[in-house]
């Protein structure tokens, strides 16, 4: 029991580091691991996880800004979980999208995004959840985490089946904008 805690206080600590803006190296799989052991009073008896790792190598990123990414998706998995007979699935996956990109797949066996909500899911304070139960912030922080770290987030998603978001981050930190290029930009 004490081990346990002693991991919990761990990946609580790693998760929620107080230099949320300190960049470093990265294991996206270490953070999808630490991740899960958050998660897993909201996984437990309910969903199936299933981890398909590639081995990717580290990324530059602030793992705190990561980890929350991959709780937001993962949290919305399960609340896309309906109550049946088969098992929910949330499967993990890490791949090279191509030399300089790490590819995380988190695909979800629930029901979908239906087509006509597709399009809003990144929008801030969107949300299809009860009023209380959910800000709308969660995919739209995904998305601006995605372009903050000159990465990507796609997702695709069939109703009645299930949907899977794909995250594109770059293994090296994306060099600053000048300050000539944001004045051109705000313009």
């Amino acid at each position: 029991g004490i081990e346990q805690i002693s991991e919990i206080v761990l990946n609580l600590k790693n998760f929620s580091r107080l230099d949320r803006e300190k960049v470093s190296n990265f294991s996206v799989e270490e953070g999808l691991d630490s991740t899960l052991l958050l998660a897993r009073n909201l996984l437990k008896n309910r969903v199936e996880v299933r981890k398909e790792y590639g081995h990717v190598p580290q990324i530059i990123g602030s793992p705190s800004q990561i980890n929350q990414v991959f709780l937001n998706i993962i949290t919305n998995a399960v609340h896309a979980m309906p109550e049946r007979t088969e098992p929910n699935v949330i499967t993990l996956h890490t791949s090279m999208e191509d030399q300089q990109t790490v590819r995380i797949d988190i695909e979800d066996n629930g029901k979908g995004i239906p087509e006509d909500v597709l399009p809003k899911i990144f929008d801030p304070f969107f949300t299809t959840k009860a009023p209380g139960e959910g800000t709308g912030l969660g995919l739209s922080q995904v998305f601006g985490f995605a372009k903050q770290s000159g990465g990507d987030v796609q997702v695709a998603s069939i109703p009645g089946q299930g949907t899977t978001f794909t995250l594109y981050l770059p293994q090296e930190d994306p060099p600053a904008a000048s300050a000539e290029d944001a004045s051109a930009s705000s313009h």
